[in-house]
């Protein structure tokens, strides 16, 4: 069986979306810090929103990344 991987078109895609993903994250980590420091509770809300929804498309991420044939 051929190797059928990602194209270069699919992997620049994956890049862009990526370090959107990246600047939202860390936006929302920095706003987050911002509502702790301020003594709003709802920013460790925030927090752990933005983590799990990074941290759940890692996951996604690796998945896909293991079905690929080698």
């Amino acid at each position: 069986m051929p190797y059928v991987g990602w194209s270069v078109e699919q992997r620049a895609e994956l890049k862009r979306r990526m370090l959107f993903v990246n600047v939202f994250a860390v936006a929302g980590a920095l706003l987050s810090l911002v509502l702790i420091a301020g003594g709003n509770t709802g920013g460790w809300v925030v927090l752990g929103m933005t983590a799990c929804m990074y941290g759940a498309l890692q996951l996604l991420l690796g998945h896909i990344k293991r079905r690929q044939p080698r």
